[in-house]
């Protein structure tokens, strides 16, 4: 029945309680996006071994700085955990790694800055990282 004003007298139907197909969807496409930011802004082994590359090669510049301030050459030591140049601590590399030295022996930087050329890889698993010495003492991380 309807009333003087034209409405209906019934009372009006709720709608259903619940999401829609298209809300749930959306919500699940903003979560996976959401995971697969984290999963892929974890640092993977490659990660870690370029961090210790790069910490390998800020050392070598170091011995290589101190050589020329110093007047005297510093000789670095390679080792299959680590290295260790002369009159510091050894520095030793996180559990898996390994320091690998082509050719094998101490890298020297003379006082001019010179060094003994050299190539030194860190590995783990199946990733790598290099440090590359040139006999003009310039020290470069891949």
């Amino acid at each position: 029945m309807t009333s003087a004003t034209g409405t209906c007298d019934a009372p009006p139907r709720r709608r259903a309680a619940g999401f829609t197909l298209v809300e749930l969807v959306v919500v699940i496409a903003i979560i996976g996006i959401a995971a697969a930011a984290v999963v892929l802004s974890l640092p993977g082994d490659g990660d870690d071994v370029r961090r210790s590359a790069q910490r390998l090669a800020a050392h070598m510049n170091a011995a290589r700085d101190a050589a020329i301030l110093s007047g005297r050459p510093v000789q670095v030591m390679p080792a299959a955990q680590g290295w260790q140049a002369a009159g510091q601590p050894a520095v030793r590399l996180p559990a898996g790694q390994r320091l690998i030295s082509e050719p094998e022996g101490a890298i020297i930087f003379d006082p001019t800055g010179l060094a003994s050329p050299a190539r030194l890889t860190v590995q783990q698993d199946s990733a790598s990282a290099s440090v590359t010495i040139s006999a003009a003492g310039a020290v470069h991380a891949r």
